[in-house]
């Protein structure tokens, strides 16, 4: 397998002799067969190495037992071992969990690479979490940004030996060598879609259509790789000419043409514009671009669209305008964290929420306004508030996760009432709507063995 890493070191010309690199180590398979082949690796191309872990705490002493392996398999490698712990509290507004963990493990790694001066950080993604991101996007709609999949090294700084090695060469390696590794319980989880798709999809995909799916899936990964970056560069050449006008929070589009550009180039641009003006960099989907293309294609002048996250686009003329809304009043928001037991009183709506620890034999669906809980489900804190963009929850007796925005929708909640509507919160996602749903995740089984009441007591 060294040789095989080797290979694609040198195929995408991933490391530099004499560099200095952050090894990021989970515990996992994954992570351990890469610190255990980049080893050798470093010495013949006098690499320095630095290893990093960053520990999530979802997972209680677990996560503890995985930093205390990652530690000990550095010192006895003879490694310098740094680690870091998630803010669980600061910073998760607007993201899904998954986003949140990704985003703090990545400033972490950042930060690592900046203290040591080190050129690369590695990460352990192997062949099928290319196949398994790739399948992931095409679910979700994506264009080629998406089914180009994870590259081989992106912004010159991270990089993915392992991205041309399957999970069964991993296996074996490690082994073969008697490299003990780590198991991460909440990889069989399948609150998470990425789970279901590689224990559910991809198997079945395998027996029924084709064995050899994740390998097939990685390929158009890297067909689609230099594809996507022909896009990418007329996109950039486009940015810099005078077709674009810049203004603060404002960027005025020349109608006329942008309407010469090719349809793959023309979208690309908008979806690109978009992005930077909203801080986050994300949130818009193919209909927000069809938006802008209809109007730019279609619409006389004065027609406009709000798009999500305080944008409007408007026509104007022979210009297109996108802007970033200035809002007169800040939106209320309310947010508390939920003693159990206790008593809460939520200034905003007027009432209070009362939490009890309560008997299976008690237990009342009837009522109004209490909910049942399994207490042992949730991942504390609870926190009480109303939406925040991208809140998800899984809807009771259903399957997967649902947007909060989208189940407002679908029961036909004005817009005024939505930021009224109370929300319960724990570490994963919303799990429970006031009056409305129950998260499927916390239901009462008939292997509770802890139930929590939520009560609202009217003023």
């Amino acid at each position: 397998m060294i040789k095989k890493v080797n290979q694609t070191i040198e195929k995408y010309n991933l490391l530099e002799k004499g560099e200095r690199m952050v090894v990021a180590l989970s515990g996992g398979p994954d992570s351990t067969a890469l610190l255990a082949v980049l080893a050798p690796i470093a010495q013949k191309l006098d690499l320095s190495l630095v290893v990093a872990h960053f520990n999530h705490g979802l997972r209680g002493a677990e996560s503890d037992e995985d930093e205390k392996y990652s530690r000990e398999l550095s010192e006895k490698m003879g490694l310098s071992f740094v680690s870091g712990k998630m803010d669980q509290i600061n910073g998760k507004k607007g993201l899904s969990p998954e986003d949140f963990y990704r985003r703090q493990r990545y400033n972490f790694l950042n930060k690592v690479a900046e203290d040591y001066q080190a050129q690369k950080i590695a990460l352990g993604h192997n062949l099928q979490d290319q196949a398994e991101t790739v399948l992931l996007n095409i679910l979700r709609g994506s264009g080629l940004e998406g089914l180009k999949g994870f590259l081989p090294m992106r912004d010159g700084k991270f990089i993915r030996p392992l991205i041309e090695i399957s999970r069964r060469e991993i296996i074996s390696f490690l082994n073969e060598a008697g490299i003990p590794y780590r198991q991460d319980s909440s990889n069989k989880n399948k609150i998470y879609l990425r789970n279901q798709i590689r224990s559910e999809l991809i198997p079945y995909l395998k027996k029924k259509f084709n064995p050899k799916i994740e390998e097939n899936l990685a390929q158009m990964a890297e067909i689609l790789r230099p594809e996507d970056e022909f896009i990418r560069q007329h996109v950039a050449h486009a940015l810099k000419s005078s077709v674009i006008e810049r203004q603060q929070d404002r960027i005025l589009l020349k109608i006329a043409d942008i309407n010469k550009l090719h349809p793959a180039i023309r979208w690309r641009l908008f979806k690109t514009l978009l992005e930077s003006l909203n801080p986050a960099k994300n949130g818009f989907s193919f209909i927000h671009i069809k938006s802008l293309d209809n109007l730019a294609q279609k619409c006389e002048t004065g027609k406009k669209v709000d798009l999500s996250l305080g944008i409007e686009v408007r026509r104007e003329y022979d210009d297109l305008i996108l802007e970033a809304k200035k809002v007169g009043s800040k939106k209320i928001e309310y947010e508390y964290t939920m003693n159990i037991p206790g008593f809460l009183y939520i200034k905003e709506r007027k009432f209070a929420v009362r939490s009890e620890l309560a008997t299976k034999e008690s237990v009342d669906f009837s009522g109004k306004n209490a909910v049942y809980l399994d207490l042992d489900k949730i991942l504390q804190p609870v926190i009480i508030r109303n939406r925040r963009d991208g809140d998800w929850f899984q809807p009771l007796g259903m399957q997967g996760r649902q947007k909060i925005k989208s189940l407002f929708i679908d029961h036909k909640i004005p817009r005024s009432k939505r930021d009224e509507i109370m929300l319960l919160v724990d570490n994963i996602s919303v799990i429970w709507i006031e009056n409305m749903n129950l998260n499927d995740r916390v239901k009462i089984t008939a292997e509770t063995k802890n139930v929590l009441k939520l009560e609202i007591m009217d003023s």
